[in-house]
């Protein structure tokens, strides 16, 4: 006897990036990490934590954190909601608008738990292919009741307008969510599209941003009346008392977190210019990774000569991204060793 849903068992589920023990000294670049520790005020707040508090259960609507956020950006906590990592915020986008069976879309290549997500769910998913130079998408189906885009897009790096966000947001019958996971890095986001277009909703999270991958803690700004709605689906106490603690401590610390980013977009922009100065081919990025290409050559074999030299990168198995690798930016020393070590395998592209 099968147990399980069919949808389930003929999927293939959600696979993230190798995590190796720290003890191997890689120089991990495969998971997106901010290659910087949090603020030391989220250092304060983790050794004064009070223990007996963990008895208790945490604030089910994250109301403090809400009006943190919304301070931040110019929103009101109503239209804001929070979730255990942005994954949860994704599921609960699907839980409350796509009814089962009908259309969820997306772009390929993208985040691939979006497809992960809709099979779950039961609902139909629509996938349209873009490729370079990406300047503009495909045109949408209009008729679907979520569309998924992640800008800055990942694993590739690249963006749209906030100008092209708009027109799609207004061709779009359902909900349209940008997911920001990495806007930070980005010359602009999306969020002023919520103020004017009822449809949209941006998703976040710390994890890349505020170093904070660990704590797991995303969230979703859009119209009040949808995230309203989000709230009947969400799990009660989904963000728990730590994580609550802790991103409230590195959300205070602007000045850290503006500093922090400074950096990775710096060390970017002058590793893909190296980079490229070697005969890689570089996709321009708006976000703390990017997507090197050798000039001959198939993207498992770059991955291969990377990794038993401990550069530890994401190869992706699928359509559109094979002749590649996704490449995350870590230190200034970190990234200069793998320029010294990209440049001594380019015999093996020749």
């Amino acid at each position: 006897m099968k147990y399980a849903r069919n949808c389930i068992a003929s999927m293939k589920g959600y696979v993230p990036g190798f995590q190796p023990d720290p003890r191997e000294n890689y120089i991990k670049l495969n998971s997106n990490e901010n290659p910087f520790p949090p603020s030391p005020r989220v250092k304060e707040v983790l050794q004064n934590l009070c223990y007996e508090d963990l008895r208790l259960y945490p604030d089910p609507d994250s109301w403090e954190l809400r009006q943190k956020l919304g301070a931040l950006y110019g929103f009101s906590p109503g239209q804001i909601i929070c979730g255990n990592g942005s994954d949860d915020i994704l599921n609960i986008i699907l839980r409350t608008f796509t009814p089962p069976g009908e259309a969820v879309g997306f772009y390929e290549p993208t985040f691939p738990l979006y497809r992960v997500l809709a099979l779950i769910h039961g609902a139909k998913v629509v996938s349209l292919p873009v490729a370079e130079p990406y300047d503009q998408p495909p045109p949408l189906l209009e008729d679907l009741r979520v569309f998924f885009l992640a800008n800055p897009n990942s694993p590739v790096g690249f963006a749209y307008s906030t100008d092209l966000l708009l027109q799609m947001a207004q061709k779009i019958k359902g909900v349209f969510v940008v997911d920001e996971a990495y806007a930070e890095f980005a010359g602009e986001n999306a969020l002023e599209l919520t103020r004017n277009c009822p449809n949209v909703i941006i998703v976040r999270t710390v994890s890349k941003s505020y170093s904070l991958a660990g704590v797991r803690f995303g969230y979703a700004i859009g119209n009040e009346k949808l995230i309203s709605e989000m709230f009947k689906v969400k799990d009660p106490f989904n963000v728990n008392r730590m994580t609550q603690a802790l991103v409230m401590a590195a959300l205070e610390d602007q000045g850290y977190f503006q500093k922090n980013i400074r950096q990775i977009i710096e060390t970017r922009d002058w590793f893909s210019k190296e980079a490229a100065a070697l005969g890689y081919r570089i996709i321009p990025s708006q976000a703390n990774f990017i997507f090197p290409k050798p000039q001959k050559g198939r993207g498992v074999k770059f991955y291969e000569a990377l990794f038993p030299r401990k550069v530890l990168t994401r190869f992706y198995d699928e359509e559109g991204l094979r002749d590649g690798v996704r490449m995350t930016i870590g230190t200034r020393q970190e990234m200069a060793e793998v320029l010294c070590v990209m440049e001594e395998i380019l015999p093996e592209f020749r």
